[in-house]
């Protein structure tokens, strides 16, 4: 059984003080201000400016309603739809809107999703729902959109969030709530990789909501098979293992595993032996240290690393796959505030600057957003590419070593 977390020890107000609040409503006005500035929100580089994804999105839901073939269309001829069938059903209401709604309405969601997953991993510590809470979340989420994984989430209009949300809401609740893994069940339904989840559930013994995520996940693709039969029975056979549609494995925007051997074999198809290899690896470090985190009783820290490691043992993962390091970051802010120490005060500093959207425009008029599109010598280059996965295994040391002397909970 999940055992809750126990409330902050002190009041929000001695947390979360007013020169708090004001300095993150200074920085979230800041954030905003440089959005239009730099980039400017109405050119296409600008937070808002392109959307393409909300549109492969709205065109998968057009394929359902007019019976055409799922796998087969490209936007522009370059833009597959690769997510499971139950996703393209969820997306079918996006046609009957135009190009400009739809990406309007997913842009508009995102935002809101993205203050949920703020407010969601602060409650999830224990903090109460107050005004002060509300206002403390809503200035993060705007800082926040200078995050590169959660900027480009907005900016091509991706559903990274809305999974983000759906986990952190529905594992958020108590052990024993009713349907507890029905969100995990959807999110995996939505895009496979949330599917980790439901072996944290299993690995943490919480037998009824992993029972819940997995018939869930699998009612999701019953009812692919169900409405779009044909399109079903090409993904689950084929398309499925197709990581090429989603882009090059060696771009130095896949920061997964797969893409780091792909950039020092020099290939585009690292050997399958050595890659599985260092996914079973990863997969088991990650969530044995998750299952540390949570018979210590940090839940959120739990689910956090679990939803970072999907991303590494993914075949691609890009940047903006790695929308995770919200609710890390906002762990960072609140072992800030109670450890109170210098190291504990640098943490979300240091990991702040390694994600933040550093951008370099060429003069072409190309704009490279990212850590990992930083050029220089090969140690520069190298570390930067592998920004991502350095920041997962810092995380995986950092939580391990900090959490070994704690006493293991007992359950309830």
């Amino acid at each position: 059984m999940v055992k809750q977390l126990h409330r902050p020890d002190r009041a929000d107000a001695d947390v979360h003080p007013t020169w708090l609040l004001a300095l993150l409503g200074i920085t979230a006005a800041v954030a905003f201000v440089a959005h239009d500035k730099l980039l400017s929100f109405e050119q296409f580089y600008g937070l808002f400016g392109n959307g393409i994804d909300a549109l492969v999105y709205r065109y998968g839901g057009h394929t359902v309603l007019e019976s055409e073939p799922l796998y087969t269309f490209m936007l522009e001829d370059a833009l597959p739809f690769t997510y499971p069938p139950f996703a393209a059903l969820i997306f079918a209401p996006l046609a009957y809107l135009s190009v400009v709604g739809a990406q309007t309405l997913v842009a508009v969601l995102n935002i809101g999703l993205l203050y949920m997953a703020v407010h969601l991993s602060w409650r999830q510590l224990g903090y109460e729902n107050t005004t002060r809470l509300r206002l403390l979340s809503m200035f993060l989420a705007v800082a926040f959109t200078w995050l590169e994984p959660v900027r480009m989430t907005i900016w091509l209009g991706q559903i990274n969030l809305l999974l983000l949300v759906l986990v952190l809401w529905d594992l958020g609740r108590p052990a024993g709530s009713r349907l507890r893994g029905v969100g995990v069940g959807i999110a995996a339904g939505l895009k496979l990789t949330p599917a980790l989840f439901i072996v944290l559930l299993a690995v943490v013994r919480d037998t009824r909501a992993f029972i819940c995520a997995s018939v869930t996940f699998v009612a999701t693709i019953i009812v692919g098979f169900v409405v779009i039969p044909g399109d079903s029975w090409t993904y689950w056979t084929g398309t499925i293992i197709r990581s090429d549609r989603i882009g090059l494995i060696s771009s130095p925007a896949n920061q997964s595993i797969r893409g780091i051997l792909a950039r020092t074999l020099h290939t585009e198809n690292p050997p399958m032996v050595l890659w599985i290899a260092c996914v079973g690896v990863v997969a088991v470090a990650g969530m044995w240290a998750a299952h540390v985190a949570h018979s210590r009783g940090e839940d959120l820290l739990a689910i956090t690393i679990c939803g970072l490691t999907a991303p590494m043992i993914s075949p691609f993962s890009w940047g903006h796959h790695w929308v995770w390091t919200v609710p890390l970051i906002v762990l960072t802010l609140h072992y800030a505030a109670r450890v109170r120490t210098w190291w504990a005060a640098v943490l979300p500093v240091v990991l702040i600057l390694s994600l933040v959207a550093w951008y370099k425009t060429y003069p072409d008029g190309t704009v490279a957003i990212g850590i990992f599109m930083t050029h220089g010598i090969p140690i520069v280059r190298v570390a930067a590419q592998t920004a991502y996965p350095i920041v997962y295994l810092l995380m995986l040391i950092t939580a391990v070593v900090c959490l070994a002397r704690r006493p293991v909970r007992s359950p309830i």
